[in-house]
């Protein structure tokens, strides 16, 4: 590992959204959020109140986004990836889908099964990993917020998931890292950037309306496409802590 990978880059929420506002040239968050019924996060404070179905179709949204960026990596990538970096991105797939499928069991809808990327996302290898991570390190606060939220309801066999949910897509993020060759591990903490999950909306609204340098829109893999790209790979089988306690 070079001199330049062991000096770790900090994502925080303002890079995490410069970044995808620079990307995204400028979108207008504002009409995004109003197809969630909700606030620009910029108007946003600690006293909204997120309701239960909003927290799953936006979960619903992210998971669904997620098992279309690691298809797309596996299916269509033109830069090299190893066997190993292979592996960790068909397990990142499944557990994707495995997260999906729980949150469409209890409710959730995704606004659309169609999203835009950045044009060089898979051929620029750089930029596939800044993605990947800026995207992680949003799906980790999101759920953190959604357990915050969950947990402030009562809710807290679905708090417990949620919670089980963010430490699913940490690893996804520590791995994404270890691909572009920095440190998996380099925080002590997942970082807390959402208070409430509808504060991810400007993170997602390029990845659904598009923008001065996305291309598409690329749809979603069906179920039987994952199936199929995942061969014999898949996940230790786990339970929710919802089916636990």
């Amino acid at each position: 590992m070079t001199a330049e990978h062991t000096q770790q880059s900090v994502f925080s929420r303002r890079s995490l959204i410069k970044g995808v506002a620079g990307l995204g040239g400028g979108l207008v968050v504002a009409s995004f959020a109003n197809l969630f019924g909700v606030r620009p996060a910029s108007a946003s404070g600690h006293d909204r109140k997120d309701e239960p179905q909003l927290i799953l179709n936006l979960a619903a949204t992210a998971e669904t986004l997620a098992t279309t960026f690691y298809y797309a990596a596996l299916t269509a990538a033109k830069f090299r990836l190893d066997d190993e970096d292979v592996l960790y991105l068909k397990l990142a797939l499944d557990a994707e889908k495995y997260h999906l499928d729980f949150l469409v069991s209890n409710g959730g809808r995704a606004l659309t099964n169609q999203f835009y990327v950045p044009a060089n996302l898979l051929s620029d290898p750089a930029l596939f990993v800044q993605v990947g991570a800026d995207a992680e390190t949003a799906f980790v606060g999101a759920y953190l917020a959604a357990t915050r939220r969950f947990a402030e309801l009562g809710l807290d066999r679905i708090a417990g998931t949620t919670a089980q949910h963010a430490c699913s897509e940490a690893q996804h993020l520590a791995l994404i890292r270890e691909i572009g060759g920095f440190a998996p591990n380099n925080l002590a903490l997942p970082l807390p950037i959402y208070y409430n999950v509808s504060d991810a909306v400007p993170t997602l609204a390029p990845f659904l309306q598009g923008g001065q340098g996305f291309i598409g829109p690329v749809s979603a893999p069906s179920a039987a496409q994952i199936t199929a790209v995942l061969g014999n790979v898949k996940s230790d089988p786990t339970q929710p802590y919802t089916k636990v306690f």
